[in-house]
């Protein structure tokens, strides 16, 4: 398992279109956040009522909030780590030298899921770093609990496991239909989109639902007033989802004919 743990990483390493997914990432999100620091935004943000979004912990939350971005991500890497090593043929010969499906499957998982949530880290602590520089914490009139150092840990935790849960989705989703362009398409414009369109025509009754799910988990604690109440039942209730979603994807790998 550790060796085709490292195998995995070298190949992340080594993935020029990685490097420069991070790098422009990193950089994008700099500037960003630099912009959203100056005074013409925060004047702009106290109109729109959000003026939180100007404070540290309250622009993470902000930034966190941003699921068409991590969805971005996340649909690029799992067809660059998990199709392309399908369609490259990388998996068969893999496990035509006897290697275990199981240990093929959860290396392959795992170094993707933690590709992904490192580059959406990036991307949201690097987004609201100026937040932080200029105007700190913030109050709690303002920004709530997230003017608590422990809050933010505990919501940026919580938040990070929700959208592993969904991340696991495009894992799977990939480890099923093993095209490239698919993965990706079906990653971002199904789950995105679709669970867009759910949410605008579906009764309230179904929402509260979908809000247990993976596609409406992350959003439990992503607020400015989070409780520990709220942290604890996301991370436990994400943790069994992507167990479960890692459970089926592993089940059905097993049964696939592969060629």
């Amino acid at each position: 398992m550790l060796s085709l743990l490292r195998s995995e990483w070298y190949q992340v390493r080594k993935s020029l279109a990685v490097k420069i997914t991070f790098l422009l990432t990193l950089v994008i999100s700099v500037v960003m956040s630099f912009q959203m620091a100056t005074e013409e935004y925060m004047q702009m943000y106290k109109e729109m009522g959000r003026e939180y979004i100007c404070f540290g912990g309250g622009g993470l939350c902000g930034d966190m909030s941003d699921s068409a971005a991590c969805l971005l991500f996340a649909s690029l890497f799992a067809g660059w780590l998990i199709s392309t090593s399908f369609e490259n043929h990388t998996i068969q010969e893999a496990i035509s030298y006897g290697k275990s499906r199981t240990k093929v499957y959860m290396a392959k998982m795992c170094i993707f899921l933690f590709s992904v949530t490192m580059l959406c880290l990036i991307y949201w602590f690097a987004s609201s770093m100026a937040q932080f520089l200029k105007y700190g914490m913030g109050s709690p009139e303002i920004v709530g609990n997230l003017c608590n150092v422990e809050y933010i840990i505990g919501m940026v935790l919580a938040g990070t496991l929700a959208y592993i849960s969904l991340f696991a989705i495009c894992g799977l989703v990939a480890f099923l239909n093993r095209k490239v362009g698919l993965t990706m398409g079906i990653c971002f414009v199904a789950i995105l989109f679709g669970g867009n369109i759910i949410a605008s025509i579906a009764p309230e009754s179904i929402i509260k639902i979908i809000n247990y799910t993976p596609l409406g988990l992350y959003n439990q604690v992503l607020d400015i007033y989070v409780e520990w109440e709220d942290i604890l039942r996301t991370s436990a209730l994400s943790l069994v989802w992507t167990a479960v979603i890692l459970g089926i994807g592993l089940w059905k790998f097993k049964r696939t004919e592969l060629k």
